[in-house]
Protein backbone atom coordinates (compact mmCIF):
# COMPACT_ATOMS: atom_id res chain seq x y z
CA UNK A 1 0.00 0.00 0.00
CA UNK A 2 1.23 3.51 -0.81
CA UNK A 3 2.23 5.79 2.02
CA UNK A 4 1.52 9.49 2.72
CA UNK A 5 2.65 11.77 -0.10
CA UNK A 6 5.96 13.55 0.62
CA UNK A 7 6.15 17.29 0.00
CA UNK A 8 9.12 18.69 -1.90
CA UNK A 9 11.51 20.38 0.53
CA UNK A 10 13.21 23.66 -0.26
CA UNK A 11 16.73 22.28 0.10
CA UNK A 12 18.91 22.28 -3.01
CA UNK A 13 20.59 19.05 -4.03
CA UNK A 14 23.96 18.91 -2.31
CA UNK A 15 26.77 16.39 -2.43
CA UNK A 16 25.39 13.40 -0.53
CA UNK A 17 26.85 10.07 0.36
CA UNK A 18 24.89 7.30 2.07
CA UNK A 19 25.80 3.98 3.55
CA UNK A 20 23.48 2.34 0.98
CA UNK A 21 24.49 1.38 -2.52
CA UNK A 22 23.85 4.57 -4.49
CA UNK A 23 25.42 7.97 -4.00
CA UNK A 24 24.26 11.24 -5.56
CA UNK A 25 25.82 14.64 -6.27
CA UNK A 26 25.09 17.68 -8.42
CA UNK A 27 26.45 17.65 -11.98
CA UNK A 28 29.20 20.23 -12.41
CA UNK A 29 30.11 19.35 -16.01
CA UNK A 30 27.16 18.33 -18.19
CA UNK A 31 29.03 18.20 -21.55
CA UNK A 32 31.58 15.73 -20.18
CA UNK A 33 28.99 13.57 -18.45
CA UNK A 34 26.85 13.45 -21.60
CA UNK A 35 29.85 12.51 -23.72
CA UNK A 36 30.72 9.76 -21.24
CA UNK A 37 27.17 8.38 -21.33
CA UNK A 38 26.78 8.31 -25.08
CA UNK A 39 30.33 7.28 -25.91
CA UNK A 40 30.64 10.16 -28.37
CA UNK A 41 33.67 12.24 -29.23
CA UNK A 42 33.99 14.81 -26.50
CA UNK A 43 34.43 17.81 -28.78
CA UNK A 44 31.20 16.99 -30.65
CA UNK A 45 28.84 17.87 -27.77
CA UNK A 46 27.59 21.48 -27.61
CA UNK A 47 24.67 23.69 -26.55
CA UNK A 48 23.75 21.64 -23.51
CA UNK A 49 20.51 22.83 -21.92
CA UNK A 50 18.96 21.53 -18.71
CA UNK A 51 15.35 22.33 -17.83
CA UNK A 52 14.69 20.72 -14.49
CA UNK A 53 14.22 21.39 -10.82
CA UNK A 54 17.70 21.34 -9.18
CA UNK A 55 16.63 18.45 -6.96
CA UNK A 56 15.36 16.31 -9.83
CA UNK A 57 18.66 15.76 -11.64
CA UNK A 58 22.17 14.72 -10.62
CA UNK A 59 25.06 12.34 -10.96
CA UNK A 60 24.87 8.86 -9.47
CA UNK A 61 27.63 6.42 -8.53
CA UNK A 62 27.71 2.76 -7.46
CA UNK A 63 24.81 1.41 -9.51
CA UNK A 64 26.34 -2.04 -10.00
CA UNK A 65 23.44 -3.85 -8.33
CA UNK A 66 21.19 -2.54 -11.13
CA UNK A 67 23.59 -3.44 -13.92
CA UNK A 68 24.87 0.14 -14.15
CA UNK A 69 28.01 1.90 -12.93
CA UNK A 70 27.67 5.68 -12.77
CA UNK A 71 26.10 8.42 -14.81
CA UNK A 72 23.10 10.76 -15.02
CA UNK A 73 19.87 10.34 -13.04
CA UNK A 74 16.68 12.22 -13.94
CA UNK A 75 13.48 12.08 -11.90
CA UNK A 76 10.05 13.68 -11.70
CA UNK A 77 10.54 14.23 -7.95
CA UNK A 78 13.48 14.50 -5.55
CA UNK A 79 16.51 12.51 -6.64
CA UNK A 80 18.38 12.05 -3.37
CA UNK A 81 15.28 10.57 -1.71
CA UNK A 82 15.67 7.52 -3.96
CA UNK A 83 18.52 6.29 -1.79
CA UNK A 84 16.25 4.93 0.93
CA UNK A 85 14.55 1.62 1.75
CA UNK A 86 11.59 0.52 -0.35
CA UNK A 87 9.27 1.29 2.58
CA UNK A 88 9.82 5.01 1.87
CA UNK A 89 7.43 6.54 -0.64
CA UNK A 90 8.63 8.87 -3.40
CA UNK A 91 5.94 11.33 -4.48
CA UNK A 92 6.93 14.97 -4.84
CA UNK A 93 5.33 17.64 -7.00
CA UNK A 94 8.23 19.98 -7.80
CA UNK A 95 6.03 22.40 -9.75
CA UNK A 96 7.77 22.10 -13.12
CA UNK A 97 5.53 22.31 -16.20
CA UNK A 98 4.68 19.59 -18.68
CA UNK A 99 6.78 18.73 -21.73
CA UNK A 100 5.40 19.41 -25.22
CA UNK A 101 6.94 16.30 -26.83
CA UNK A 102 5.50 13.96 -24.20
CA UNK A 103 2.14 15.71 -24.62
CA UNK A 104 2.22 15.31 -28.40
CA UNK A 105 3.22 11.64 -28.10
CA UNK A 106 0.21 10.99 -25.89
CA UNK A 107 -2.13 12.71 -28.34
CA UNK A 108 -0.69 10.84 -31.34
CA UNK A 109 -1.06 7.45 -29.64
CA UNK A 110 -4.49 7.90 -28.11
CA UNK A 111 -3.11 8.12 -24.58
CA UNK A 112 -3.41 10.68 -21.80
CA UNK A 113 -1.33 13.65 -23.02
CA UNK A 114 -1.24 15.92 -19.94
CA UNK A 115 1.97 15.59 -17.93
CA UNK A 116 3.81 17.22 -15.03
CA UNK A 117 7.24 17.74 -13.46
CA UNK A 118 9.18 17.33 -16.71
CA UNK A 119 12.95 16.86 -16.37
CA UNK A 120 14.74 17.68 -19.64
CA UNK A 121 18.31 17.54 -20.97
CA UNK A 122 19.00 18.65 -24.56
CA UNK A 123 22.19 19.05 -26.58
CA UNK A 124 23.58 19.22 -30.09
CA UNK A 125 26.01 16.68 -31.49
CA UNK A 126 28.30 16.91 -34.51
CA UNK A 127 30.02 13.52 -34.95
CA UNK A 128 33.72 13.52 -35.78
CA UNK A 129 33.57 9.89 -36.94
CA UNK A 130 30.64 7.80 -38.13
CA UNK A 131 29.62 5.52 -35.30
CA UNK A 132 26.75 4.19 -33.19
CA UNK A 133 25.65 6.47 -30.39
CA UNK A 134 24.18 4.38 -27.58
CA UNK A 135 23.68 4.18 -23.86
CA UNK A 136 22.34 1.81 -21.19
CA UNK A 137 19.54 2.81 -18.84
CA UNK A 138 16.84 1.62 -16.45
CA UNK A 139 13.40 3.07 -15.70
CA UNK A 140 12.22 3.01 -12.07
CA UNK A 141 8.89 4.14 -10.67
CA UNK A 142 6.50 4.39 -7.72
CA UNK A 143 3.65 3.84 -10.18
CA UNK A 144 4.61 0.15 -9.95
CA UNK A 145 2.81 -2.12 -9.41
CA UNK A 146 -0.60 -0.58 -8.53
CA UNK A 147 -0.87 1.77 -11.52
CA UNK A 148 0.54 -0.39 -14.31
CA UNK A 149 -1.05 -0.44 -16.73
CA UNK A 150 -3.22 2.64 -16.19
CA UNK A 151 -3.63 6.22 -17.35
CA UNK A 152 -0.66 7.13 -15.11
CA UNK A 153 1.96 5.76 -17.49
CA UNK A 154 4.93 7.99 -16.66
CA UNK A 155 6.97 8.35 -19.81
CA UNK A 156 10.60 8.66 -20.90
CA UNK A 157 11.63 9.76 -24.42
CA UNK A 158 15.05 9.72 -26.10
CA UNK A 159 14.42 11.95 -29.12
CA UNK A 160 16.90 12.29 -31.99
CA UNK A 161 16.52 14.86 -34.75
CA UNK A 162 18.93 14.81 -37.73
CA UNK A 163 19.59 18.04 -39.65
CA UNK A 164 16.44 19.68 -38.33
CA UNK A 165 14.10 16.86 -39.41
CA UNK A 166 11.29 15.59 -37.16
CA UNK A 167 12.63 13.75 -34.13
CA UNK A 168 12.42 10.00 -33.59
CA UNK A 169 12.21 8.22 -30.24
CA UNK A 170 14.89 5.52 -29.91
CA UNK A 171 14.21 4.40 -26.31
CA UNK A 172 12.42 1.21 -27.30
CA UNK A 173 12.00 -2.38 -26.17
CA UNK A 174 14.15 -5.02 -27.90
CA UNK A 175 11.38 -5.42 -30.53
CA UNK A 176 12.43 -1.99 -31.88
CA UNK A 177 8.82 -0.77 -31.86
CA UNK A 178 7.42 -0.51 -28.34
CA UNK A 179 8.14 2.55 -26.20
CA UNK A 180 9.69 1.95 -22.76
CA UNK A 181 7.20 3.27 -20.19
CA UNK A 182 5.13 2.12 -17.21
CA UNK A 183 2.35 0.59 -19.34
CA UNK A 184 4.69 -1.44 -21.56
CA UNK A 185 6.94 -2.93 -18.85
CA UNK A 186 5.22 -4.05 -15.64
CA UNK A 187 4.16 -7.22 -13.76
CA UNK A 188 1.49 -8.08 -16.36
CA UNK A 189 2.98 -6.75 -19.63
CA UNK A 190 6.49 -7.72 -20.76
CA UNK A 191 7.12 -8.94 -17.22
CA UNK A 192 10.44 -10.51 -18.32
CA UNK A 193 11.84 -6.96 -18.31
CA UNK A 194 10.46 -6.02 -14.86
CA UNK A 195 11.87 -6.28 -11.31
CA UNK A 196 9.56 -6.19 -8.29
CA UNK A 197 11.64 -4.16 -5.83
CA UNK A 198 9.45 -4.85 -2.80
CA UNK A 199 11.09 -8.29 -2.52
CA UNK A 200 14.22 -7.80 -4.62
CA UNK A 201 17.88 -7.55 -3.54
CA UNK A 202 17.75 -3.73 -3.69
CA UNK A 203 14.63 -3.29 -1.54
CA UNK A 204 16.66 -2.07 1.44
CA UNK A 205 18.55 0.60 -0.51
CA UNK A 206 16.27 1.73 -3.37
CA UNK A 207 12.92 3.39 -2.69
CA UNK A 208 11.15 2.80 -6.01
CA UNK A 209 8.62 -0.06 -5.97
CA UNK A 210 9.79 -1.47 -9.30
CA UNK A 211 12.28 -0.98 -12.10
CA UNK A 212 13.19 -2.39 -15.49
CA UNK A 213 16.08 -4.49 -16.64
CA UNK A 214 18.95 -2.66 -18.29
CA UNK A 215 17.91 -1.50 -21.74
CA UNK A 216 20.08 -0.08 -24.53
CA UNK A 217 19.06 2.82 -26.78
CA UNK A 218 21.08 3.69 -29.88
CA UNK A 219 21.18 5.32 -33.28
CA UNK A 220 23.80 5.61 -36.02
CA UNK A 221 25.46 9.03 -36.35
CA UNK A 222 26.93 10.12 -39.66
CA UNK A 223 29.79 12.59 -40.22
CA UNK A 224 28.45 15.79 -41.76
CA UNK A 225 25.08 15.59 -40.03
CA UNK A 226 24.00 17.73 -37.11
CA UNK A 227 21.92 16.03 -34.44
CA UNK A 228 19.73 17.48 -31.74
CA UNK A 229 19.15 15.05 -28.87
CA UNK A 230 16.56 15.40 -26.14
CA UNK A 231 16.11 13.31 -23.00
CA UNK A 232 12.89 13.88 -21.07
CA UNK A 233 10.94 12.13 -18.32
CA UNK A 234 7.63 13.34 -16.86
CA UNK A 235 4.69 12.30 -14.68
CA UNK A 236 1.68 11.47 -16.86
CA UNK A 237 -1.94 12.26 -15.87
CA UNK A 238 -1.03 13.45 -12.36
CA UNK A 239 1.89 15.12 -10.56
CA UNK A 240 2.55 12.44 -7.95
CA UNK A 241 4.16 8.98 -7.72
CA UNK A 242 7.67 9.71 -8.97
CA UNK A 243 9.51 7.96 -11.79
CA UNK A 244 13.20 8.14 -12.68
CA UNK A 245 15.64 7.24 -15.41
CA UNK A 246 19.25 6.21 -14.75
CA UNK A 247 21.65 6.58 -17.71
CA UNK A 248 24.94 4.70 -17.49
CA UNK A 249 28.39 6.02 -18.40
CA UNK A 250 30.37 4.01 -20.93
CA UNK A 251 32.71 1.44 -19.41
CA UNK A 252 35.96 2.88 -20.74
CA UNK A 253 39.47 3.14 -19.35
CA UNK A 254 41.68 6.16 -19.78
CA UNK A 255 44.86 7.78 -18.60
CA UNK A 256 46.08 11.11 -17.23
CA UNK A 257 49.60 12.13 -18.13
CA UNK A 258 51.69 15.27 -18.01
CA UNK A 259 55.00 17.03 -17.60
CA UNK A 260 56.07 18.64 -14.34
CA UNK A 261 58.68 21.30 -13.68
CA UNK A 262 59.71 23.26 -10.61
CA UNK A 263 61.31 26.61 -11.35
CA UNK A 264 62.13 25.25 -14.82
CA UNK A 265 63.75 22.09 -13.45
CA UNK A 266 62.39 18.61 -14.26
CA UNK A 267 60.52 17.51 -11.16
CA UNK A 268 60.50 14.33 -9.10
CA UNK A 269 57.91 13.32 -6.52
CA UNK A 270 54.55 11.56 -6.49
CA UNK A 271 51.13 12.05 -8.07
CA UNK A 272 48.00 11.21 -6.07
CA UNK A 273 44.82 10.63 -8.06
CA UNK A 274 41.58 11.08 -6.10
CA UNK A 275 38.17 9.97 -7.35
CA UNK A 276 35.54 12.71 -7.18
CA UNK A 277 33.04 10.61 -5.19
CA UNK A 278 33.99 8.19 -2.44
CA UNK A 279 31.85 6.56 0.23
CA UNK A 280 34.20 7.23 3.14
CA UNK A 281 34.69 10.50 4.99
CA UNK A 282 38.41 10.40 4.24
CA UNK A 283 39.19 10.10 0.55
CA UNK A 284 42.19 7.92 -0.27
CA UNK A 285 44.10 8.05 -3.56
CA UNK A 286 42.94 5.45 -6.06
CA UNK A 287 46.39 5.69 -7.68
CA UNK A 288 49.80 6.85 -6.44
CA UNK A 289 52.13 7.45 -9.37
CA UNK A 290 55.88 8.19 -9.18
CA UNK A 291 57.15 11.22 -11.05
CA UNK A 292 60.60 10.79 -12.57
CA UNK A 293 62.41 13.05 -15.02
CA UNK A 294 59.51 15.47 -14.97
CA UNK A 295 56.76 13.17 -16.31
CA UNK A 296 54.11 10.72 -15.10
CA UNK A 297 51.37 8.41 -16.38
CA UNK A 298 48.25 7.34 -14.47
CA UNK A 299 46.56 4.75 -16.68
CA UNK A 300 43.59 2.33 -16.57
CA UNK A 301 41.31 4.91 -14.96
CA UNK A 302 37.56 4.38 -15.50
CA UNK A 303 35.37 7.21 -16.77
CA UNK A 304 34.71 9.83 -14.12
CA UNK A 305 36.00 12.95 -12.40
CA UNK A 306 39.37 13.10 -10.63
CA UNK A 307 41.64 15.47 -8.79
CA UNK A 308 45.38 15.21 -9.44
CA UNK A 309 47.77 16.33 -6.68
CA UNK A 310 51.52 16.55 -7.16
CA UNK A 311 53.80 16.33 -4.10
CA UNK A 312 57.41 17.28 -4.89
CA UNK A 313 60.30 15.26 -3.48
CA UNK A 314 60.79 16.90 -0.04
CA UNK A 315 64.59 16.48 -0.15
CA UNK A 316 65.16 17.91 -3.62
CA UNK A 317 62.40 20.54 -3.40
CA UNK A 318 61.88 21.35 0.28
CA UNK A 319 60.32 24.77 -0.36
CA UNK A 320 57.77 23.73 -2.99
CA UNK A 321 54.32 22.93 -1.63
CA UNK A 322 52.04 20.19 -2.98
CA UNK A 323 49.80 21.48 -5.74
CA UNK A 324 46.72 20.34 -7.71
CA UNK A 325 46.21 20.31 -11.44
CA UNK A 326 44.86 22.72 -12.47
CA UNK A 327 45.87 25.82 -10.53
CA UNK A 328 44.84 24.86 -7.02
CA UNK A 329 46.49 24.91 -3.62
CA UNK A 330 43.61 22.72 -2.40
CA UNK A 331 41.17 20.37 -4.13
CA UNK A 332 38.36 22.93 -3.71
CA UNK A 333 40.22 25.53 -5.80
CA UNK A 334 41.40 23.12 -8.50
CA UNK A 335 39.60 22.03 -11.66
CA UNK A 336 38.72 18.34 -11.69
CA UNK A 337 40.01 16.20 -14.56
CA UNK A 338 37.11 14.57 -16.46
CA UNK A 339 37.65 11.28 -18.31
CA UNK A 340 37.46 10.27 -21.10
CA UNK A 341 36.87 13.82 -22.31
CA UNK A 342 39.99 15.39 -20.87
CA UNK A 343 41.75 16.66 -23.97
CA UNK A 344 44.76 18.41 -22.45
CA UNK A 345 47.76 16.83 -20.76
CA UNK A 346 47.91 17.52 -17.04
CA UNK A 347 51.14 19.48 -16.94
CA UNK A 348 52.16 21.35 -13.77
CA UNK A 349 54.76 24.09 -13.46
CA UNK A 350 55.57 25.25 -9.93
CA UNK A 351 57.74 27.85 -8.27
CA UNK A 352 59.31 27.53 -4.78
CA UNK A 353 58.06 29.87 -2.08
CA UNK A 354 60.38 32.23 -0.24
CA UNK A 355 61.55 30.73 3.04
CA UNK A 356 60.76 32.97 6.00
CA UNK A 357 63.52 33.96 8.41
CA UNK A 358 61.50 34.98 11.47
CA UNK A 359 61.60 33.35 14.88
CA UNK A 360 57.90 32.85 15.57
CA UNK A 361 55.98 29.56 15.50
CA UNK A 362 52.37 28.48 15.02
CA UNK A 363 51.33 25.04 16.21
CA UNK A 364 48.16 23.08 16.69
CA UNK A 365 46.48 19.71 16.52
CA UNK A 366 44.29 18.03 13.91
CA UNK A 367 41.61 15.60 15.08
CA UNK A 368 38.84 13.68 13.36
CA UNK A 369 35.42 12.73 14.65
CA UNK A 370 35.22 8.97 15.15
CA UNK A 371 32.08 8.87 17.26
CA UNK A 372 31.23 5.53 15.69
CA UNK A 373 34.24 4.14 17.60
CA UNK A 374 34.94 4.12 21.32
CA UNK A 375 36.82 7.42 21.25
CA UNK A 376 34.95 10.58 20.28
CA UNK A 377 37.95 12.14 18.56
CA UNK A 378 41.26 10.78 17.37
CA UNK A 379 44.43 12.39 16.01
CA UNK A 380 44.54 12.71 12.23
CA UNK A 381 48.01 12.01 10.85
CA UNK A 382 49.44 13.20 7.52
CA UNK A 383 46.95 16.03 7.09
CA UNK A 384 48.37 18.67 4.75
CA UNK A 385 48.34 22.22 6.11
CA UNK A 386 49.41 25.35 4.25
CA UNK A 387 50.34 28.73 5.68
CA UNK A 388 49.01 31.68 3.67
CA UNK A 389 50.40 35.22 3.87
CA UNK A 390 47.26 37.37 4.08
CA UNK A 391 49.20 40.31 2.65
CA UNK A 392 49.56 38.77 -0.81
CA UNK A 393 47.66 35.48 -0.65
CA UNK A 394 50.81 33.41 -1.30
CA UNK A 395 51.66 30.07 0.28
CA UNK A 396 54.68 30.69 2.54
CA UNK A 397 54.90 27.32 4.26
CA UNK A 398 53.43 23.85 4.46
CA UNK A 399 53.62 20.93 6.85
CA UNK A 400 51.92 17.67 7.78
CA UNK A 401 50.40 16.54 11.07
CA UNK A 402 52.32 13.78 12.85
CA UNK A 403 50.98 10.51 14.30
CA UNK A 404 49.62 12.46 17.29
CA UNK A 405 47.88 14.96 15.02
CA UNK A 406 50.36 17.71 15.94
CA UNK A 407 51.87 20.20 13.50
CA UNK A 408 54.11 23.27 13.67
CA UNK A 409 55.08 26.09 11.31
CA UNK A 410 58.53 27.48 12.16
CA UNK A 411 60.52 30.63 11.26
CA UNK A 412 57.37 32.79 11.07
CA UNK A 413 58.01 36.49 10.44
CA UNK A 414 55.83 39.33 11.68
CA UNK A 415 52.56 39.42 9.72
CA UNK A 416 49.00 38.21 9.31
CA UNK A 417 48.47 34.59 8.27
CA UNK A 418 45.75 32.07 7.52
CA UNK A 419 46.02 28.30 7.72
CA UNK A 420 44.22 26.13 5.21
CA UNK A 421 43.90 22.39 5.58
CA UNK A 422 43.53 20.11 2.57
CA UNK A 423 41.51 16.92 3.00
CA UNK A 424 40.12 16.02 -0.45
CA UNK A 425 36.32 16.40 -0.73
CA UNK A 426 35.86 17.72 2.81
CA UNK A 427 35.18 21.47 2.73
CA UNK A 428 37.01 23.78 5.12
CA UNK A 429 34.20 25.68 6.81
CA UNK A 430 36.39 28.27 8.51
CA UNK A 431 40.09 28.92 9.09
CA UNK A 432 42.46 30.50 11.54
CA UNK A 433 43.51 34.09 10.92
CA UNK A 434 46.53 34.74 13.12
CA UNK A 435 48.60 37.87 13.71
CA UNK A 436 52.22 37.03 14.53
CA UNK A 437 54.73 39.43 16.06
CA UNK A 438 58.26 38.17 15.41
CA UNK A 439 59.36 35.88 18.20
CA UNK A 440 55.89 34.89 19.35
CA UNK A 441 55.06 31.23 19.77
CA UNK A 442 51.36 30.66 19.16
CA UNK A 443 49.68 27.40 20.16
CA UNK A 444 46.21 25.97 19.77
CA UNK A 445 45.59 26.56 16.05
CA UNK A 446 43.56 23.35 16.04
CA UNK A 447 41.32 21.74 13.43
CA UNK A 448 38.65 19.06 13.74
CA UNK A 449 37.32 17.04 10.80
CA UNK A 450 33.61 16.36 11.17
CA UNK A 451 31.12 14.86 8.73
CA UNK A 452 30.03 18.32 7.51
CA UNK A 453 33.54 19.69 6.99
CA UNK A 454 36.74 20.99 8.58
CA UNK A 455 36.29 23.23 11.59
CA UNK A 456 38.95 25.61 12.94
CA UNK A 457 38.78 25.25 16.75
CA UNK A 458 39.51 28.50 18.55
CA UNK A 459 42.10 27.46 21.16
CA UNK A 460 44.68 29.95 19.86
CA UNK A 461 46.82 31.61 22.54
CA UNK A 462 50.37 32.72 23.21
CA UNK A 463 52.90 30.47 24.91
CA UNK A 464 54.58 33.28 26.85
CA UNK A 465 56.57 31.68 29.64
CA UNK A 466 58.77 29.34 27.60
CA UNK A 467 61.46 29.29 30.26
CA UNK A 468 59.01 27.86 32.76
CA UNK A 469 57.63 25.39 30.18
CA UNK A 470 61.10 23.97 29.63
CA UNK A 471 61.09 22.73 33.23
CA UNK A 472 57.73 20.95 32.97
CA UNK A 473 57.61 17.37 31.67
CA UNK A 474 54.42 15.34 31.24
CA UNK A 475 53.88 11.70 30.38
CA UNK A 476 52.38 9.42 29.17
CA UNK A 477 50.50 11.08 26.35
CA UNK A 478 48.00 9.57 25.62
CA UNK A 479 47.27 8.79 29.27
CA UNK A 480 44.86 6.20 30.63
CA UNK A 481 44.30 6.59 34.39
CA UNK A 482 46.97 9.06 35.55
CA UNK A 483 49.30 11.72 34.19
CA UNK A 484 52.81 12.14 35.58
CA UNK A 485 54.08 15.74 35.75
CA UNK A 486 57.71 16.53 36.62
CA UNK A 487 58.08 20.10 37.96
CA UNK A 488 61.70 21.30 37.86
CA UNK A 489 60.86 25.02 37.79
CA UNK A 490 61.88 25.61 41.42
CA UNK A 491 58.42 26.58 42.66
CA UNK A 492 55.00 25.04 43.10
CA UNK A 493 52.62 25.71 40.19
CA UNK A 494 48.89 25.70 39.73
CA UNK A 495 47.42 23.55 36.95
CA UNK A 496 44.03 23.58 35.19
CA UNK A 497 42.60 21.02 32.75
CA UNK A 498 40.03 22.24 30.18
CA UNK A 499 37.93 20.47 27.57
CA UNK A 500 38.25 21.51 23.93
CA UNK A 501 35.09 23.56 24.50
CA UNK A 502 36.97 25.70 27.06
CA UNK A 503 35.15 24.41 30.16
CA UNK A 504 37.26 23.90 33.29
CA UNK A 505 37.24 20.22 34.30
CA UNK A 506 40.00 19.77 36.89
CA UNK A 507 42.48 21.97 38.77
CA UNK A 508 45.07 21.67 41.51
CA UNK A 509 48.72 22.20 42.50
CA UNK A 510 51.88 20.73 40.98
CA UNK A 511 54.56 20.55 43.64
CA UNK A 512 58.29 20.63 42.95
CA UNK A 513 59.36 17.17 41.80
CA UNK A 514 57.20 14.32 40.54
CA UNK A 515 53.40 14.61 40.68
CA UNK A 516 50.54 12.27 39.77
CA UNK A 517 47.29 13.69 38.38
CA UNK A 518 44.33 11.29 38.48
CA UNK A 519 42.58 11.40 35.08
CA UNK A 520 40.65 8.15 35.45
CA UNK A 521 37.31 10.01 35.51
CA UNK A 522 37.98 11.84 32.23
CA UNK A 523 36.33 10.55 29.09
CA UNK A 524 38.30 9.55 26.01
CA UNK A 525 39.31 12.57 23.95
CA UNK A 526 41.59 15.60 23.96
CA UNK A 527 42.09 18.18 26.71
CA UNK A 528 44.13 21.32 27.32
CA UNK A 529 46.30 21.49 30.47
CA UNK A 530 47.63 24.83 31.68
CA UNK A 531 50.54 24.94 34.17
CA UNK A 532 51.79 28.08 35.81
CA UNK A 533 51.27 31.43 34.13
CA UNK A 534 50.86 30.41 30.50
CA UNK A 535 52.28 27.01 29.55
CA UNK A 536 49.40 25.31 27.67
CA UNK A 537 49.64 21.80 26.25
CA UNK A 538 47.27 19.28 24.76
CA UNK A 539 46.86 15.83 26.29
CA UNK A 540 44.94 12.81 25.07
CA UNK A 541 42.98 10.36 27.21
CA UNK A 542 42.62 6.92 25.62
CA UNK A 543 41.38 3.93 27.64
Amino acid sequence: MKKTVLLLSGLLLSSLSFSQTLTFAPVNDYPTLIANIFGVQCEGVSNVQVTAHPQSIGRFENGQSFGLSSGLAMTTGVLFQANQPNTNFLSADNGFPQDTDIYNYGVANGQTPVNFNACVVEFDFNPQVSDSVKFKYILASEEYPEYSPSAYTDRFLFLVSENGNPSQNVALLPDGITLVEINTVNPSVNSQYYFNNSIGPNAATFAFDGYTVTFEAKFFAQIGSTYHIKLVIADVADAIYDSAIFLDEQDTYNDIHGDLTINGQLATGTIDVFSFLQDTILATPIAVIPVTNGSYLADSLPSGLYHVRFTPDPILFPTTAPFYYTNGDTWSTATAVALPCFLDSAGISLSPFNVQNGSGTISGMVTIDTSYNKAVTEPLANALLKLIDNGNGDVVGFTYSDVNGLYTFNQISTGSYSIIMDVPYIPQLNDHTIQVIDGQNIVGADFEVLTDGIHAIDNVQLSLNEEQAAFIKMYPNPATTELTVINASGSNLQYSIYGLNGLLILEGTINIGSNKIDVNDLNNGFYMIKTGDSDVRKISIQK
